[in-house]
């Protein structure tokens, strides 16, 4: 049985050999008329369509902080409310800060005093009672010098003792020495302090000053006011917490008007000009945007160049985080332009299409430039008025008869 079946299809292939050996003298006598799609080839202006897309931000931003540390006690603006610059937002607790502002003051006041009297010098009053000392040693001194001239006339006579001379000349020694004393004290009343005393006076006061002022400052900072006029866009800290320096509280955005940079191909930058007109696209909601800066360099990363767009959002219905599109048309050269499927590529630069000539399809070379889109630059092998297959060409030999479907080409 196997050997049977085995004939029977060794017999059936014979057959069918046979058999289209049989039908192709006839199939080369009729060549099948294959239906296409043809347009005439015209000079067109490319034109490109691009979309981009960025991410809407506040116009201006700011990330407000104290410049204190301490404990917040008060946070009196919640996200969506609206402020000026200036408003308080925000307060810690500023004890610690009083009383240093207190300390301050008082030394203020001690060094001003200080630097008053060693101004002013001293009072009359003053100045009278050193004149009275002075004339008091005066006296005392030259009443010394006469008792010593008696007791050194004795001595000579050797009426006294050796002992009872010298203590009598230490006397005199003594009130020499309490009329110049009482001498230099009456010149520093009537002359007042050094020039160099004057000076440390001065200096003291003014570094009091400034440490005043520090510790006012310090203490105003115990109030956080907002930088910016602008909406609360996010509330960072809650009432009672420690925050350091530095350590953002709110959030602040300008969102009447937003912004978005689109990353634009630098090959493209050249059709941007600050100024111009865009539209934006948010699902579906259109709104006219303006260019308003172009960044002076590319990213390393993409190749783009930034261009900064703005839109009004008086409503503030247009969200600051919201992904929007923009849709550009750039016109570039002019040139012969065909659909991409109408041309076929074998790759290392080889590529042809079809062109229709008394009724066949004549296999064409052709070089590539640009590509627009959908459509391909044909920079040789094709001129205007070709009349080329459009649809279709993936059925195409050189040579096979064609013919328009639908009637004339395009």
């Amino acid at each position: 049985m196997r050997k049977q079946w085995l004939s029977f299809l060794a017999i059936a292939g014979l057959l069918a050999t046979t058999a289209c050996s049989s039908q192709e003298p006839a199939a080369e006598a009729v060549s099948e008329v294959k239906q296409v799609e043809l347009a005439v080839v015209k000079q067109e202006q490319a034109v490109k369509v691009t979309e981009l897309s960025g991410t809407l931000q506040p116009l201006e931003e700011a990330l407000v902080s104290f410049e204190v540390a301490g404990r917040i006690t008060e946070l009196a603006k919640n996200e969506g409310d609206t402020v000026k610059r200036g408003d308080i937002l925000a307060r810690l607790d500023g004890s610690d800060y009083s009383l240093q502002v207190a300390s301050a003051s008082a030394t203020v006041q001690q060094t001003g005093a200080t630097l008053e009297k060693v101004t002013k010098g001293a009072r009359e009053q003053e100045i009278e009672q050193a004149r009275l000392v002075v004339e008091k040693a005066t006296i005392a001194h030259q009443q010394a010098e006469d008792d010593f001239k008696r007791i050194e006339a004795l001595y000579r006579e050797k009426a006294i003792s050796q002992s009872e001379y010298e203590t009598a000349q230490n006397r005199v020694n003594v009130a020499l020495t309490d009329l110049q004393n009482a001498q230099q004290a009456l010149s520093l009343v009537t002359q007042g302090a050094r020039a160099e005393d004057k000076t440390l006076s001065q200096a003291s006061y003014h570094q009091a000053v400034i440490g005043k002022e520090l510790a006012a400052s310090t203490l105003a900072k115990t109030q956080l006011r907002a930088p910016i006029d602008g909406t609360i866009i996010a509330k960072l800290g809650s009432a009672g917490s420690l925050v350091g320096v530095g350590s953002p509280v709110y959030r602040i955005g300008q969102i009447d008007t937003l912004k978005v940079v689109l990353p634009v191909p630098d090959r493209e930058i050249f059709a941007w000009t600050e100024g111009e007109a865009i539209t934006l696209e948010l699902y579906g909601q259109k709104r006219e945007g303006k260019v308003v800066k172009i960044h002076p360099a590319a990213n390393q990363s993409t190749g783009t160049i930034g261009v900064e767009v703005q839109v009004k959002n008086e409503k503030h219905d247009w969200f600051a985080g919201q992904v929007v599109k923009a849709t550009k048309t750039v016109q570039g050269k002019a040139g012969l332009y065909v659909p991409v499927e109408a041309v076929i590529s074998r790759g290392q630069g080889e590529a042809h299409v079809f062109v229709e000539s008394a009724g066949k399809a004549v296999k064409t070379p052709v070089t590539i430039g640009e590509i627009n889109s959908n459509r391909l630059e044909i920079t040789s092998g094709l001129k205007e008025g070709d009349r080329l297959v459009v649809k279709g060409v993936d059925q195409l030999f050189d040579g096979d008869p064609i013919e328009a479907a639908g009637g004339q080409p395009q």
